[in-house]
């Protein structure tokens, strides 16, 4: 039997590095070598994948029921047979990327990167093997980012201060040390290296992530809580309840799309594209099947890179937002459940929302940073709990989306994702333990209220977005409620005194 290792708890710390001419010149030959690996790896690995699943021994383990207990170990022996046959294994495919680095590939790529682009590359073919994934994406020029050493004893460590990488060292930009996070990073152990290469003003731009023994640093103004905390996220809004804070807000508020600039941007480079290929399109302006507009213009390449630059930007920005909502939801709680949602579906429903908003990614840095805090995000089934039509005194009522407060016959009104985000801090195993959510209503109702009432006016002055709600007060409801019951005795009476004159008229 195998030992159970347990692994220790890593970190990633991002160092910015000074890098000449020369030496970016190597590293872009050697990421451009890793590409061409990494698609070469894809390719074998999907014509395996498509022999084994062709073969006898494949189809006779499919034909297995799963559920079938008796045969499971049949089952099982068939599956590994198609296996082995075709070899679509990563020690398999290791020994394929061997031969293809004997190739002039091998002038630029060390073995321990082949190995961890093989890891990268079979584990993107095994998604499609085991239906989380309908393909593989192969990577174009330039768009290969990163490669990383397999340890710190491969060809790219970190050494003295600086990444070593087979006769080439790169240093740390001056001043990086005078970071606090960066400064406290390089004090912990360091497994390996992955380096980063990105594009900022048209220029290339490298660093190195080095994957630390630890737990991350955490800046003294950054306090962790204690509560349990529930949250109702949306396309573009959060909710977010704790016991003693609650805050309904937008995703990334300060971020404004100038959709109308990047659609004269792109029609500025389709006209480009045209003009430099004007044999991949008919008379009438057509595109024409097979013909792929390939030449760049240097001006087209410039706009290509400012259009790059803009969305660059947006996304630095929207992490860093992320960071500070994710860091202010913490100091709440480090426990936080919520619903499980499709993030995909969210795309499709509300592509230029999400687009800018990215409610996704939010999740996996709450998630990331409250697992190395202690805690974490726990998601629970909406159809079973089904929050947003129920109360927390039992009864449900079902509405429709449009309808942004919730109330119901026991007095409670109250912006309805604010309400849901409310009962998700007493969801336990898939189960809405009502009772608990009934005795601390008292003193949640003037915390949700609040909540309600300011998120009526935007820090940025921005309209606010219709998911809110309008804000009632609890005089304004009640006098609601007596109009409409003023209303209904008034009906009542109406309807009673025709029958009364008619039967003093017959008698």
């Amino acid at each position: 039997m195998k030992a159970n290792i347990k692994k220790s708890e890593s970190f990633v710390c991002e160092v910015p590095l000074r890098v000449s001419e020369t030496h970016a010149k190597i590293l872009n030959a050697r990421f451009e070598a890793a590409r061409q690996m990494y698609n070469a790896l894809l390719g074998e690995g999907l014509r395996r994948l498509s022999l084994m699943r062709q073969s006898i021994a494949y189809n006779r383990a499919r034909a297995i029921p799963p559920t079938d207990s008796l045969r499971q170990n049949e089952r099982s022996n068939l599956f590994k047979q198609a296996r082995d046959t075709y070899g679509f294994s990563e020690y398999a495919l290791s020994r394929y990327a061997t031969q293809v680095r004997d190739s002039w590939l091998g002038e630029h790529l060390d073995a321990h990167t082949v190995q961890k682009l093989t890891k990268r590359a079979f584990s993107a073919v095994s998604r499609v093997a085991y239906g989380k994934a309908k393909k593989v994406r192969f990577k174009g020029k330039r768009r290969l980012h990163s490669v990383e050493g397999k340890s710190q004893g491969s060809a790219i460590k970190w050494k003295e201060d600086q990444v070593v990488w087979s006769g080439i060292s790169l240093p740390l930009v001056k001043d990086a040390l005078k970071d606090p996070v960066i400064a406290y990073g390089l004090s912990h152990r360091v497994k390996y290296v992955r380096l980063v290469r990105r594009v900022i003003n048209g220029k290339d731009r490298f660093y190195a992530q080095l994957v630390l023994e630890g737990k991350p640093y955490q800046k003294p103004e950054h306090i962790l809580g204690t509560e349990i905390v529930g949250l109702d996220i949306g396309p573009s809004t959060l909710a977010h309840v704790g016991e003693t804070q609650a805050a309904l807000t937008m995703f990334c508020e300060p971020i404004v799309r100038n959709h109308r600039e990047i659609r004269r941007q792109q029609r500025h480079i389709d006209r480009q594209r045209r003009a430099n290929n004007p044999d991949c399109y008919d008379e009438k302006g057509r595109a024409i099947k097979g013909q792929h507009p390939s030449k760049k213009s240097r001006r087209m390449k410039a706009s290509l890179g400012k259009l790059s630059e803009m969305f660059r930007k947006e996304a630095a920005y929207r992490k860093s937002l992320h960071g500070r909502l994710a860091n202010q939801i913490l100091s709440v709680g480090i426990n936080i459940n919520t619903e499980k949602l499709s993030y995909r579906a969210f795309q499709k429903t509300f592509g230029k929302s999400v687009g800018v908003r990215a409610p996704g990614m939010f999740v996996e840095i709450l998630q990331r940073k409250a697992e190395s805090a202690g805690g974490g995000v726990y998601t629970f089934n909406t159809r079973t709990t089904a929050l947003s039509q129920m109360c927390h005194c039992g009864e449900k009522h079902k509405k429709p989306l449009k309808q942004r407060v919730h109330e119901c016959t026991c007095g409670v009104v109250m912006q309805r994702d604010l309400y849901s985000a409310y009962l998700a801090r007493f969801v336990k195993d898939d189960v809405l333990h009502a009772t608990e959510a009934s005795l601390a209503w008292s003193g949640a109702e003037s915390l949700l209220r609040a909540a309600w009432r300011n998120s009526q006016q935007l820090a940025s002055g921005r309209a606010v977005p219709a998911s809110f709600g309008v804000f009632r007060s609890q005089s304004e409801s009640s006098e609601k409620e007596d109009l409409v019951e003023r209303k209904s005795l008034d009906v009542v009476a109406f309807e009673r005194e025709p029958i009364r004159a008619q039967s003093i008229v017959g008698s």
